[in-house]
């Protein structure tokens, strides 16, 4: 008879292998225990007061937003350029915002490199001047033709020369290379931009963007039509194809988790200072804390506790004090014999009475992977919102798209409580994954009527946060198939793509509405049906003083929802006179005249108007194609005021070599951070993305399910094995 465990009721001879099993599974325990000791550690360690070790090696995990990363000899571990710190600086004066950017780098490496970086900008942002810093000598950027600037760019860092180059890569997001930064060395960018301060309901409106959100890439692979900038071919997540055929320059790497430090490795510092020219009834930060001193009417804003992660949009907004909102404004600047002017007209709230017609409205809900998280939370209860404003004479239809669109009904129905509840229940379980096939949602929902539209209005109330790159494909089947239809924008998330949900909405002749928070969604859409259902001021016309030969954008202006005012800017030969705007609103007739007087000088206005002059260029670019003369004439505009566009280039070259020759100028791209409650989005992340952490646990794991099996394998083979002769 064989001698077994009481304890196991396994035969004796293998206990030792139980054992063994269990002092290897509790080795595991106690490896566990100690590796989670020197993480919690170093978390710890990064306390205020203890700052972390900028040159020691760290994982692509442990980055945050707009870092340049040097690799090590160790597979998965970098070493950083330390960013001292980013730190922008805001003058406002009326509707005018001036903005300095400084980036401030150091190569804590031994080679010589270069560091290739993407970023946002407004939209709006008129970039008109960049300098290259390196220790004491300031390199001034001087604008280029764009392959001109390339190409002596590309010379500069063949010779060993250090150079800076900033190029546009769409309206609202920035490529920027420097080279040849030798060891040790600190590198400070230095960048500024113009724009208008937004102005509706009587609200003033400041943005600036700290983050991009991954653009979905349509069509198929092709091979880049021109040398990239700095960097390799592929250097983003995301090839060439052909309906983005620069896809591999605006699609940056994200950073795959939040940093674990309590002190932010890559921090912005902001200061704004605001110069209304009234008294105002307050100022706050949407996303942000800040603190206010007030000194003179001069309004001081910094951030709260200092420096902030670059994980979401900085918004800014304040309020003219009761009986002090401006109805008219100018603001104008001399520049080589011409005035070139900034004009505001506000019309009065139009109090009366209208009958409210039936609308016919198409919802479209953006379900891609971009969506994960906070954005889907959020784009599905404004959906919930605008469909209990729908009334009882109104139809509507609901189509979610991602890859492919997925239609509610096959065609609109009647807002009964029945088809309102099958739309509430259907749109609560949508959840997000996929591609961001943007055109085939439109598509279905720009399609002719199928039903007599009679004197329904018609319209359009798209939810997405604009995450692609075929921006301009999308304008043009807007333009072309919107009908009699008027397009809605609702933008998700804590960094949307502005540039397409402005546009789109401008194409469509309706209106960008913007959700960043959960806690947003029903008051914004609350507002944005208030204002659908208020008079439009259509027709407007402005009829400027004989002689002054006025070149103005927008030209023609657009339709004005309620609270919006025309604003425009203007070149003109003389000024003097009045220029008087027109329109047609629900009681008839409107009119209303602007003095053209001489103010004292508001640097920016010229720049403005040339920047909304290209943009219009842009816009006929997006919807008739690229062609010899709207090329020239974009690149004589840019050049003659110093602006970056599609076709011109900042370089900054030092004029003596600085790199020996014989030693190479290693090129590294830069990650961004993950916009802030947007779901993991691992197909933008570097290979090497796993986190030390992470590594950490999936090695646990299988040690431990390889020690089980081992175990398991041994129990049976015990359990089977011939019994030997019983004694």
């Amino acid at each position: 008879m064989s001698c077994r465990s009481e304890s196991t009721g396994l035969p004796a001879e293998p206990q030792h292998l139980v054992h063994q099993a269990l002092q290897y599974l509790a080795l595991l325990l106690v490896m566990a225990l100690v590796g989670i000791g020197p993480v919690r550690a170093a978390v710890d360690d990064t306390r205020p007061g203890n700052p972390p070790d900028d040159a020691a090696p760290i994982t692509l995990a442990e980055v945050a937003t707009g870092e340049l990363l040097f690799r090590t000899a160790v597979a998965g571990e970098y070493v950083p350029a330390v960013q001292l710190h980013t730190r922008a600086d805001i003058q406002v004066n009326g509707f005018i915002a001036n903005i300095d950017v400084v980036q401030r780098f150091k190569n804590t490496t031994r080679d010589w490199v270069e560091g290739v970086y993407v970023f946002p900008l407004p939209e709006t942002a008129a970039v008109n001047a960049m300098e290259l810093r390196i220790g004491e000598r300031v390199i001034v950027g001087e604008i280029r033709e764009k392959q001109q600037a390339r190409e002596a760019y590309a010379a500069a860092r063949k010779q060993g020369r250090k150079a800076a180059l900033v190029e546009q890569r769409r309206p609202n997001l920035f490529a920027t290379a420097v080279t040849n930064i030798a060891p040790g060395q600190e590198v400070e960018v230095h960048l500024s931009y113009v724009e208008t301060i937004m102005y509706d309901s009587g609200t003033f409106t400041l943005r600036f963007p700290m983050t991009i959100t991954p653009r979905y890439i349509p069509g198929a692979r092709t091979q880049a039509t021109e040398a990239p900038l700095g960097i390799a071919p592929g250097s983003g997540w995301a090839a060439n194809t052909d309906q983005v055929p620069d896809a591999a320059e605006i699609t940056p790497f994200l950073q795959p988790r939040r940093s674990m430090s309590l002190r932010p490795r890559n921090p912005i510092e902001l200061f704004v200072r605001i110069d209304p020219g009234l008294p105002l009834a307050g100022i706050a930060s949407t996303y942000h804390e800040i603190q206010v001193v007030r000194q003179s009417g001069i309004y001081a804003i910094s951030l709260t506790g200092g420096p902030v992660p670059m994980d979401r949009d900085f918004e800014l907004t304040w309020q003219p004090a009761v009986g002090f909102a401006p109805r008219a404004a100018l603001f104008t600047e001399q520049l080589d014999g011409q005035t070139y002017a900034l004009a505001m007209i506000l019309p009065p709230e139009q109090n009366v009475e209208t009958l409210r017609l039936p609308r016919e409205t198409v919802f479209i809900i953006d379900t891609s992977g971009s969506m994960g998280g906070e954005p889907m939370r959020q784009a599905k209860a404004a959906l919930q919102v605008a469909l209990s404003r729908l009334g009882a004479h109104d139809r509507f239809n609901v189509i979610a798209f991602n890859d492919w669109p997925s239609l509610l009904f096959n065609e609109v129905r009647p807002a009964t409580p029945q088809h309102l509840s099958t739309a509430q229940d259907w749109v609560g379980r949508l959840q997000s994954g996929g591609g961001t096939e943007m055109m085939r949602a439109l598509d279905a929902a720009l399609l002719p009527p199928s039903l007599d539209s009679g004197e329904y209005l018609r319209q359009v109330i798209f939810i997405t946060d604009g995450a692609v790159g075929n921006e301009a494909a999308l304008f043009r089947s807007i333009a072309g198939n919107l009908g009699d239809r008027r397009l809605f924008m609702v933008g998700i998330g804590a960094a949307p793509n502005r540039h397409f949900m402005r546009k789109a909405a401008r194409f469509g002749r309706g209106h960008f509405t913007h959700i960043g928070r959960q806690d947003e969604v029903e008051r914004k859409m609350e507002v944005l049906f208030d204002r659908l259902e208020k008079p439009l001021l259509r027709d407007i016309r402005l009829d400027w003083p004989a002689g002054s030969e006025a070149l103005t954008q927008p030209d023609p202006v657009p339709d004005l929802y309620a609270g919006q005012p025309i604003i425009v800017t203007a070149r003109l030969a003389t000024l003097g006179g009045t220029v008087s705007a027109t329109g047609l609103t629900a009681a008839g007739a409107w009119q209303q005249s602007l003095e053209l007087t001489a103010s004292r000088s508001h640097r920016g206005v010229a720049t403005l108007w040339a920047r909304e002059q290209l943009a219009a260029m842009n816009d006929q670019i997006a919807l008739q194609g690229e062609t010899d003369e709207r090329r020239a004439r974009m690149l004589k505009l840019a050049l003659r005021h110093q602006l970056l566009s599609r076709y011109t280039s900042f370089l900054a070259v030092e004029q003596k070599p600085s790199r020996p020759l014989s030693m190479a100028d290693r090129s590294r791209a830069v990650p961004n951070l993950r916009p802030h409650g947007q779901s993991p989005q691992p197909f933008a992340y570097p290979q090497t993305a796993t986190s030390s952490v992470e590594a950490f646990w999936f090695g646990l794991v299988g040690l431990i399910a390889t020690a089980l099996l081992w175990f398991r394998v041994m129990t049976i083979r015990v359990a089977t094995a011939p019994q030997g002769p019983q004694r």
